[in-house]
């Protein structure tokens, strides 16, 4: 215990994160189909929330409508490869690029006021406005979405999927908390915890805050592909505002200000949403009880580290000392 608490954090975060990857690996080589799809949708889902993590929780802004990232990756990517006929491999490429011209001029929007309430609000108004439209337009498929093989080559059977999804997913996340440890990670939590300190000093915090969405928007879009060559196609749910509030409740449960918090909550939800409920109609009873827990009990999360339980706990601290 004491060799271990004298590791660095870095290297800490280092030999969990090999421990999941490896435990990831090691049980997809003796899991069956089913298992590997729900492995697949699961490592989806941790990209997905910690992607979204980067605004929420070190960002300070509510994403009510990140699907809209999501289900862009997902719809343009089957359009450009079952009505373009595009390779796959430019299809994605494709698919990223467009993705992230429209994330921009969308965010440019949402960031106009720099306020924390209009983001959230303008970010969900154009989430359910790109959800209605592709639910009624026909040539994306309208309310039944999408279909076709859309998966590459080397990736068709579940299990070649699975990995493939798996190494994508685990890239993207070590470069996700790279970013974490990045000086311009710092700006950023600075412009959660105090943005007029930072317009003080001549930070352009929209610029920051922009930069930040651009990055989460751009993993995100990488996620949404990810889902549609799972599902073999797109569908009008990846747009649904109910797939924001998910990644939201992933953060909530986990920790938002913990790292691998929306990993460990993206693995419970996606369980519960899955797995549970196929043996109960009452699953979503138990996400509800356990969000309520966790915002009367666990503010922080599962998973907090030590900078937030030392924030959350100054009165106590106060107290001792008294």
């Amino acid at each position: 215990m004491k060799a271990w608490k004298s590791l660095s954090k870095i290297r800490q975060d280092a030999i969990v994160g090999a421990l999941l990857v490896i435990t990831f690996f090691v049980y997809s080589l003796f899991a069956s189909d089913s298992v590997l799809d729900f492995m697949s949708r699961t490592v989806i889902m941790m990209l997905f929330a910690s992607a979204l993590n980067i605004i929420l929780g070190f960002g300070g802004l509510r994403p009510l409508g990140m699907a809209t990232y999501f289900g862009m990756g997902s719809y343009v990517y089957v359009i450009m490869c079952v009505r373009g006929g595009l390779d796959r491999t430019l299809a994605i490429v494709a698919a990223i690029v467009i993705s992230m011209a429209i994330s921009l001029f969308i965010n440019v929007i949402c960031l106009r006021a720099n306020d924390d309430l209009t983001f959230a609000f303008v970010s969900m108004g154009i989430n359910t406005l790109l959800y209605t439209m592709v639910f009624k337009i026909q040539y994306v498929g309208s309310d039944t979405g999408l279909t076709g093989n859309v998966r590459l080559p080397f990736a068709s059977s579940p299990s070649g999927n699975f990995y493939l999804c798996f190494f994508v997913c685990v890239i993207c996340i070590v470069l996700i908390y790279l970013f974490f440890h990045s000086p311009f990670a710092t700006v950023l939590k600075g412009s959660r915890d105090n943005l007029e300190r930072l317009t003080f000093i001549g930070m352009n915090t929209m610029h920051v805050r922009l930069c930040a969405c651009m990055v989460s928007s751009f993993f995100v879009t990488i996620a949404g592909i990810l889902y549609a060559m799972r599902n073999m196609g797109a569908f009008p749910v990846m747009f649904s505002t109910n797939t924001s509030t998910e990644g939201l409740v992933m953060c909530l449960i986990g920790g938002m200000y913990s790292f691998f918090g929306p990993i460990l909550g993206a693995v419970i939800v996606t369980f519960i949403s899955t797995q549970l409920s196929i043996l109960t109609n009452y699953y979503q009873f138990v996400l509800g009880a356990i969000i309520v827990l966790c915002v009367l009990f666990l503010q922080g999360g599962l998973l907090r580290d030590k900078v937030t339980k030392e924030l959350n706990e100054p009165a106590k601290k106060g107290a001792v000392k008294k």
